[in-house]
């Protein structure tokens, strides 16, 4: 590989060499089995979050656009400015009307420039020729009717992640303060990997370049993963308890590391006390979508994973109140925000209203399985994405089964959503619930080596899994271990030259004076990339 980053080679390795043609330019994605990661389909009244400006600046007018079936014969957006949550009733009765007009296959509106720090929530009405009443997204009736919400701002993300290299850690799985890790009988054991084991390995990570550390989530939970927390606002024992992290926060911030948390708003463990309290019949029943003969709402079909009721007023504080305290209590950098396709955008928008007023410098981006299309409901809301569809597309393409072309194609798609310099497209190809890539790859270090070289040569904010850096791996693919078998034990040899290579690549990011708004210039089959000034390439 070439070490100047002014030209990198992007044809694939030739020991995996590419057997199928590149997909439609109209999908680029539908080479994949990406079935979450599409638009949905089937609406009679379709909105499906299109509007522009992708991000909406002070004084912006906002085009809506909006698609039906035949037999409608009229289309508005009712508006309502104001933090919420308000419930579709009431923006029909208060809101103000904004009609749309037909425009080919789709009907468009134009809502009037607000000012910064403007939420504004909206449903979209379509009137049928028989004067039934349907809502966007969905044939439904007024108190079922979609809510849409986006924010009026000038916030950009905050300029320290122009520059950040993210290293994603599995608490329980990196490190123990006591020595190396093992894995357990079950791979739903706990290993013991704690927070005072991160701190004792920072130097490690300093020396490869990593400036900010994601941790998976360490509030008090029933789990080894995290993701079922009983009590949000302290540090699970296991992992050291809330001075452990203090004390790797004290030493990320010495050394000049940001620490991210893992925050999980749209569900907590059926074993919080909010919900048992809710299931009892108690005041927070509200707060859960519970029926009347005691099913409810779960995360996906994980029934110890209730799905709270955000756009409850109380809950939504209550929440908030979650993300407030760990900014202003330990001062953490900033949240990589678990699910964030469940909770809805009017939840984002309070979330990221009350941060910015308490710490402009906190970072917030959603882990979100869609495409970069769907993500634009993002643009304003949050200061960035997962970007998936770069993911598996990495992941494919140096696989041998997507041309260079193709993966071009997506890439660029992100860019022209939303601009990387005013959204953080957090970037990847490996995390905690895939198989690592280099089983894909066969092993090859070679093209985990040539991947780490990709992501670092792009633009967005690049995000490395804990291990790349010691070519960490795993007998199991995940269509037999389930997503969790990349979540293997942390090793620590200095020896292995793929640690070397990792921390050359990082340096040669840095020194380059890429970033993540940074240009990229894409030949036209899509082989190789180039950093530098836009007006030189004219």
């Amino acid at each position: 590989m070439a070490d100047d980053l002014t030209s990198v080679n992007c044809k694939p390795p030739t020991v995996l060499p590419v057997t199928n043609e590149a997909p439609s330019r109209k999908r680029p994605d539908a080479t994949f089995a990406f079935g979450m990661f599409g638009v949905e389909g089937g609406f009679a009244v379709s909105h499906q979050y299109n509007r522009s400006p992708g991000i909406i600046r002070p004084g912006d007018p906002v085009m809506l656009r909006t698609t039906t079936v035949a037999g409608y014969t009229e289309v508005t957006a009712y508006v309502v400015d104001g933090g919420g949550p308000f419930t579709p009733e009431h923006i029909r009765a208060h809101g103000t009307a904004v009609p749309f007009y037909r425009s080919g296959d789709e009907w468009i509106a134009t809502a009037f420039g607000r000012p910064d720090r403007t939420t504004t929530h909206y449903i979209v009405e379509a009137v049928r020729t028989d004067g039934t009443r349907h809502y966007a997204d969905g044939r439904l009736p007024l108190d079922k009717a979609k809510v849409f919400a986006h924010r009026t701002t000038s916030r950009v993300p905050p300029a320290w992640t122009n520059d950040a290299i993210v290293y994603q850690i599995f608490v329980d799985r990196f490190a123990n303060k006591d020595g190396i890790l093992t894995m357990p009988d079950s791979d739903r054991g706990w290993a013991g990997g704690d927070l005072d084991g991160v701190t004792a390995n920072l130097d490690w990570l300093s020396d490869l370049g990593i400036d900010c550390l994601w941790l998976t989530p360490i509030f008090t939970c029933n789990s080894y993963h995290g993701y079922d927390t009983t009590d949000m606002t302290s540090v699970d024992e296991r992992f050291g308890g809330d001075e452990a992290l203090r004390r790797l926060v004290a030493a990320a911030h010495e050394m000049g590391m940001r620490i991210l948390l893992d925050f999980v708003p749209n569900h907590i463990s059926h074993e919080h006390p909010w919900f048992r309290e809710a299931i009892s019949g108690g005041p927070k029943r509200d707060w859960f979508f519970i029926e009347d003969d005691g099913s409810y709402q779960m995360f996906f079909t994980a029934h110890t994973m209730p799905k709270v009721n955000l756009d409850h007023p109380d809950a939504r504080e209550a929440m908030i109140d979650v993300a407030r305290y760990w900014i202003e209590e330990f001062g953490i950098d900033g949240y990589r925000i678990d699910h964030a396709l469940g909770p809805s955008e009017s939840f984002f928008a309070a979330l990221t209203s009350r941060v910015e007023s308490i710490n402009s410098d906190v970072w917030m981006f959603g882990e979100v399985t869609a495409t970069a299309h769907l993500s634009r409901r993002y643009g304003g809301i949050l200061d960035g994405v997962t970007d998936f569809p770069f993911a598996y597309g990495l992941r494919e393409f140096l696989a041998g089964r997507l041309s260079a072309e193709a993966f071009a194609e997506i890439e660029r798609e992100s860019a022209a959503v939303l601009s990387p310099d005013e959204f953080s497209w957090v970037r990847f190809f490996d995390n905690h619930d895939m198989s690592r890539a280099i089983h894909g790859w066969r092993g090859s270090e070679e093209s985990l080596e040539h991947a780490l070289s990709i992501l670092l040569s792009l633009p967005g904010v690049p995000t490395i899994f804990y291990g790349t850096e010691q070519a960490l791996s795993h007998d199991l693919g995940e269509a037999d271990g389930g997503m969790s078998v990349g979540r293997v034990p942390m090793r620590f040899d200095p020896s292995i030259e793929m640690k070397e290579a990792t921390k050359r690549l990082i340096a040669r990011r840095r020194t380059s004076g890429a970033r993540q708004g940074s240009p990229v210039y894409w030949n036209p089959d899509g082989s190789r990339w180039e950093w530098g000034n836009l007006h030189g390439h004219l």
